[in-house]
């Protein structure tokens, strides 16, 4: 059981330090392409790849799963039409681009303000029995507030802003998340001596 225990630690570890380094990622390429006039759209255009390539695989993998079942409802049925959803949806993501850029700016508003806030219960709950000093909240707050001013702005004026704002609060977030670690989890290293 022990073993069980430290092997399921290990491996919510091995994740908290991959969503860290791809967090971090992100924002860097964030902060180095904020200069292009298109890179919301760009992104958008991302996102409806990101919908069309396993959108296809599920449709395709529904109706193969379909013929071997017919006549019947089956999970598959259900598959096929969230499938077709997500294929539309990226197609449409795809052709029209510049249609989704202030959705996606406010999502990026919405993104920092939910994990700012995300990064508050962290520190103040999820790190016990350590009590953090209070500059490590300075980061989740500034997260905080960015969303908002981007909640509340004109997006369409200010897209280069909005992304080099996405990218710095990321690139922050992600070394916040480094040190908030290192801070909670000294006895791992004093165990593994």
């Amino acid at each position: 059981m022990p073993f069980e225990i430290e092997k399921v630690s290990t491996m919510k570890t091995a994740n908290n330090w991959l969503t860290t380094i791809i967090v971090f990622i992100v924002g860097v390429l964030l902060i180095v392409w904020h200069g292009r006039l298109d890179v919301l759209q760009w992104i958008v255009m991302a996102v409806g790849l990101m919908l069309v390539i396993p959108g296809a695989y599920s449709f395709i993998s529904a109706i193969a799963r379909r013929s071997h079942v017919q006549g019947e409802y089956s999970a598959a049925s259900s598959t096929i039409v969230a499938s077709l959803g997500a294929l539309a949806l990226g197609i449409w993501m795809l052709v029209t681009p510049a249609f989704f850029v202030g959705l996606l700016a406010y999502i990026f508003g919405a993104i920092l303000v939910l994990y700012g806030i995300f990064h508050i219960v962290v520190i103040r709950f999820w790190s016990s029995p350590y009590v953090l000093p209070w500059w490590f909240y300075v980061i989740p707050v500034l997260m905080i507030v960015a969303g908002v001013v981007i909640l509340c702005s004109s997006v369409r004026d200010m897209d280069s802003a909005v992304v080099l704002i996405m990218g710095i609060s990321l690139v922050a977030s992600s070394i916040n998340s480094v040190l908030e670690h290192v801070s909670t989890h000294p006895s791992r290293t004093r165990d593994a001596a």
